[in-house]
């Protein structure tokens, strides 16, 4: 009892003494808090005002504690995924009471990061592929981690916005949800003839939270040649031309397209023509030969099948027929040859032999057609006397072939060939053609000199591009005057002709910049119209329209109205920039810009200039609220950490209301009275508040912006300040004060007016609401209390106190009022408080005889005393009651124990502290007669039960191992015949093997209380009744499985056997 005496009392103590408190516990920190941010307070009232008391009894890095003020702040921002997430803080102020702050960190869902590849965070991740790519094929794989992973949570892959350039609106991309994995997906064709060039996709990777990371991949597109040239065909697919068109002359032109944009078509017959000529390039085509009909070998139908290949070998064909129209040419000779009357012709004597006499045709019929025999009918007459004698015959005259005719050149383009420079070498430019009137002769063809851009076929006349020609190498002519013969078998004759070539420029070449990607970073308060950068570019080709420059700026709807491109020059307007908006939060702050640089040639090229312009924030604006002056009102008897008011201010800066509160001045008293939660904007009571020593308070707070510009605080922080007044709301906490607190007079009895006043008062009621009443010592009312007005009331008498009048005084006496101030007149009983004043009344009657000297006046002496009740009690905590229950049980368990120790073997105690051994069950008791008729008996029987009984033991100990035996000593009931029912002397280890199956056997001195005693003695029990039914306990949870005691025989006994 003493030991629990001094528990209780020093537990007691220990509630006396003053102890810390801490204001806010447990604290719950959100992971992502900045250091230095105040979590609570601790807070001892007898050490208020010291210095260097308050300090952590732990080491700790993560929490420091102001000695002085015992406010606790944290050191560094937390990780939830890696740091510890329970801090326990032993805060101490130096008194025998110490208290333990709970700190949890809070897990703040956290934003993924998509930094794993810088430049696809920055939107300078390109990708390019071509655009036949496969489908479903991975083209990028987004990669972001996630710090929340460790709390289950998942990552799902979006596309945001996808744009595509210089043509607009397809979808030809997607991002598998799971892997982040970027395809195309086949729901638009990915075709570059079409005018998607270029695409812009916003990725992003959001978490089941709802927050995100986001990037840009920009994905060019190659163009190939997958394109077929496509002609415009001729209507019926037919032209129809005369026999009579020149050649050289131009019968028609074939045109195909091809999609691809850089891709140039060459013309070509698919069988050799030596009627028609194409051009490779133009596709115009030209006749090489007449198309006489009158000579046999010529056709009137001529179809023609056409080839458009493309520099990507793509090809398609093209059929159509040139059909020749008959016109009739007859011979024609000489019109007086052909009159009826003929031609007479004089020759003079001394013409030669084989000179011309006449010229019978004025033209041939046909071009290459001679009149290879003339027949001539001669008439012979004398000249003499007009004798008209005559002979006539005929002579027939055959034209001999003989080399002397010169090739005649039938066609040489009189105009300049015009060639494109992409012409591939070995492409058809010209097929001269020269004819030999010499019959069996053929012409053939050489360059006089040896251009090497050309060659000319021998056999065929020709010319084809032999070299690669480039207009803008320096090296390579414009123009060429190419000089050519034609010759016949022998070289006897040949004539020349020349060719003009003239080479083309086609536009081939895309404008080239000096960069593809521009990086700017700029402040978001960077004027309109500043340059951002001026583009150079230019274009190979050598001639206008090719290399004209064109520059179109491509922006979504968000910079549209953000940026200007005039010419080259980028420049900002007519919009400023701005950091401070949500939407450009998710495109991380900048701006991703395309330049799409094109010629002015056929076809256009063009070449995507990329601008990414990143901007940084800069702390433009102060933290504005709705007012500049607060007031808040709070009730004085309010406990500590009760919530004053709330200052709200917010910052249009980016991120938007990242601002933090501090109180900066004002009549907080000391200690401080109140704190503002830097990042609530909270004001709560730190302390006791009094209206009657204080009923307002200012504050002057300071809200300041956190994280609004790129240079890092405090250089750039804004802030602003707000006055909050704060009202102490009265509370009837004090009672009313009477001064002096007792009064004394003397009056005489005639007194009838006011005699004396009483002069009480209420901090915190005005003296209208003090209410008085005499609660003690006016016997027959003979005081009243007199009110005037508002003031505090008099006392005066009812009555006279002469000795004529009704109960009056004779003699001098003394009256002991006491009299009751309440404040809250008419208010709530239950916060009324009182305060009793005592008024003490000499009362002397108004005519008085003298009194006798054996008279003695007593004096009376007040003394004022204070007493002072302090109740102590003890408050335990809840784990108090739990040890001392506890302590209680085990004290009285070991009390038992001794006490049964000591007085198990007496047997007063018996039933108080019973033995471990087996109870004897109660055996029926014999009669006296009975008791002698088996006394008589004993040894007869004895001789012949403990051989049966030897036997039965026996024959037990073979049967116990058998099942039946096993399942017969395990029942609950066991009938046996009387042999059975002997208890006999024998020792505990003799009846051990007597097990019941499936239990372990027994170790040291115990038995099986079956059919055998667990008791030591020896003795018989002998039934004389039939084969009984005897009951037995189950041994698996019997009390017959005790330890078997060795007990000296009780009074009458002996070691023999007894009968029972």
């Amino acid at each position: 009892m003493n030991i629990f005496k001094i528990l209780l009392i020093c537990t007691v103590s220990l509630h006396i003494e003053a102890e810390v408190q801490v204001l806010i516990n447990p604290v719950n920190l959100p992971e992502n808090m900045l250091p230095g941010t105040q979590l609570s307070r601790a807070y001892d009232k007898d050490v208020a005002g010291r210095a260097d008391v308050y300090h952590f009894l732990n080491k700790t890095k993560d929490f420091v504690i102001d000695a002085s003020s015992g406010v606790i702040t944290s050191t560094k921002v937390f990780n939830y995924e890696t740091d510890p997430i329970r801090f326990l803080l032993i805060v101490d102020s130096g008194g025998l009471r110490r208290r333990v702050l709970t700190v949890n960190i809070i897990d703040v869902p956290e934003s993924p990061d998509c930094t794993a590849d810088p430049q696809f965070s920055s939107g300078t991740a390109t990708v390019e592929l071509d655009e036949d790519y496969p489908l479903f094929q991975s083209i990028y794989r987004v990669t972001a981690t996630d710090e929340d992973f460790a709390n289950g949570d998942r990552l799902k892959y979006t596309i945001e916005t996808q744009l595509s350039g210089p043509k607009r609106g397809a979808n030809c991309f997607g991002v598998d949800p799971v892997s982040g994995v970027v395809s195309v997906n086949g729901e638009d064709s990915l075709d570059f003839d079409a005018g998607f060039h270029v695409f812009q996709l916003a990725l992003r990777a959001t978490d089941t939270k709802g927050l995100f990371c986001q990037g840009t991949l920009i994905i060019r597109v190659r163009n190939i040649n997958d394109e077929k040239p496509q002609f415009e065909p001729f209507p019926l697919n037919l032209i129809n031309v005369t026999e009579k068109m020149p050649v050289g002359e131009i019968i028609a032109r074939v045109k195909a397209t091809d999609r691809d944009e850089d891709s140039s078509i060459t013309y070509s017959f698919k069988t050799q023509q030596e009627v028609f000529r194409l051009d490779p390039v133009t596709g115009i085509i030209t006749l090489l030969k007449p198309l006489n009909l009158d000579k046999p070998n010529n056709s009137k139908v001529y179809p023609l099948e056409v080839e458009a290949r493309d520099n990507g070998n793509h090809s398609s064909t093209y059929v159509f027929t040139v059909s020749v129209e008959n016109v009739d040419e007859p011979i024609s000779c000489d019109s007086s040859f052909s009159t009826g009357a003929g031609v007479s012709v004089s020759v003079p004597e001394n013409t030669p032999a084989s000179a011309p006499i006449y010229m019978i045709l004025s033209r041939d019929p046909d071009l290459e057609q001679e009149v290879e025999h003339f027949q001539l009918v001669i008439a012979v007459r004398s000249r003499e006397d007009l004798s008209v004698e005559s002979c006539t015959g005929t002579i027939t005259i055959n034209i001999q072939n003989v080399n002397d005719e010169s090739p005649i050149l039938t066609y040489v383009p009189d105009a300049p060939i015009n060639i494109y420079e992409n012409l591939p070498v070995g492409t058809e430019l010209v097929k001269l053609t020269a004819t030999d009137r010499d019959i069996g002769d053929s012409v053939h063809y050489e360059f006089v000199g040896t251009p090497k851009e050309f060659s000319i076929n021998e056999d065929s006349g020709v010319v084809t591009v032999a070299y690669p020609l480039d207009y803008e190498d320096a090296s390579t002519p414009k123009s060429w005057v190419l000089y050519f013969r034609a010759y016949d078998n022998e070289r006897m004759h040949s004539t020349t002709g020349t060719l003009t070539v003239i080479l083309q420029d086609v536009n081939d070449n895309r404008p080239q910049c000096s960069q593809d990607i521009y990086i700017i970073e700029l402040p978001e308060n960077i004027p309109v119209e500043t340059l951002l950068v001026s583009l150079a570019c230019t274009d190979k080709d050598g001639t206008v329209p090719n290399n004209n420059i064109t520059y179109h700026l491509i922006t979504d709807t968000f910079s549209n109205e953000t940026f200007t491109l005039t010419n080259n020059e980028l420049k900002i307007g007519p919009s400023h920039l701005d950091f401070d908006n949500a939407v450009f939060a998710g495109m991380h702050f900048k701006y991703t810009l395309f330049v799409r640089v094109s010629d002015e040639g056929n076809p256009v090229l063009s070449t995507m200039i990329t601008v990414i312009v990143r901007v940084s924030r800069i702390n433009e604006l102060n933290p504005t609220g709705t007012t500049l002056a607060f007031t808040f009102s709070i009730f004085e008897n309010s406990p500590v950490d009760t919530l004053v008011g709330e200052i709200t201010f917010t910052d249009a800066d980016w991120p938007f209301n990242n601002v933090k509160y501090a109180i900066v001045g004002g009549n907080l008293g000391t200690p401080p009275i109140f704190y503002i939660e830097p990042d609530t904007g909270m004001i709560k009571l730190l302390g006791s508040l009094d209206r009657e020593m204080q009923s307002r308070y200012k504050i002057a707070v300071r809200v300041t912006d956190l994280d609004n510009d790129a240079l890092p605080d405090p250089i750039r922080q804004r802030s602003a300040t707000a006055q909050v007044t704060v009202h102490v709301l009265n509370v009837n906490d004090e009672p009313p004060v009477c001064t002096p607190p007792h009064l004394e007079t003397q009056i005489y009895s005639a007194m009838k007016t006011p005699f004396i006043q009483l002069n009480c008062s209420d901090r915190d009621s005005p003296q209208e609401h003090l209410s008085y009443s005499i609660v003690g010592g006016n016997t027959n009312n003979q005081f009243i209390l007199w009110r005037r007005d508002f003031g505090p009331p008099s006392l005066a008498a009812t009555q006279n106190f002469q000795g004529d009048v009704f109960q009056g005084i004779l003699a001098p006496e003394t009256f002991q009022l006491l009299i009751e101030v309440t404040d809250e007149l008419g208010g709530d009983p239950v916060s009324q408080l009182s305060t009793t004043t005592a008024v003490i009344i000499h009362v002397f009657p108004w005519s008085m005889t003298q009194p006798t000297p054996s008279t003695v006046t007593a004096t009376t002496t007040m003394t004022t005393s204070v007493l002072t009740k302090i109740s102590y009690y003890w408050s335990p905590d809840n784990w108090i009651p739990a040890v001392l229950t506890l302590t209680g049980a085990l004290f009285l368990m070991c009390l038992y124990a001794v006490a049964w120790c000591l007085f198990k073997d007496v047997p007063a105690c018996s039933r108080l502290f019973p033995h471990c051994h087996k109870h004897q069950q109660k055996q029926p008791s014999l009669t006296a007669v009975e008791s002698g008729q088996v006394t008589s008996d004993r040894n007869a029987l004895l001789a012949q039960l403990s051989d049966k009984g030897s036997q039965d033991v026996e024959q037990l100990r073979k049967d116990s191992g058998s099942d039946e035996r096993r399942s017969a000593l395990t029942s609950r009931k066991v009938t046996k015949p009387l042999s059975h029912l002997l208890y006999l002397k024998r020792s505990c280890e003799e009846v051990d093997g007597l097990r019941v199956p499936g239990e372990k056997a027994y170790e040291g001195n115990y038995c099986r209380g079956h059919v055998l005693s667990a008791h030591r003695a020896s003795f018989i029990s002998v039934s004389y009744n039939p084969p009984t039914e005897i009951s037995v306990p189950n041994f698996r949870n019997s009390s017959y499985d005790q330890p078997c005691r060795k007990q000296p025989p009780s009074e009458g006994q002996s070691g023999a056997p007894m009968l029972h």
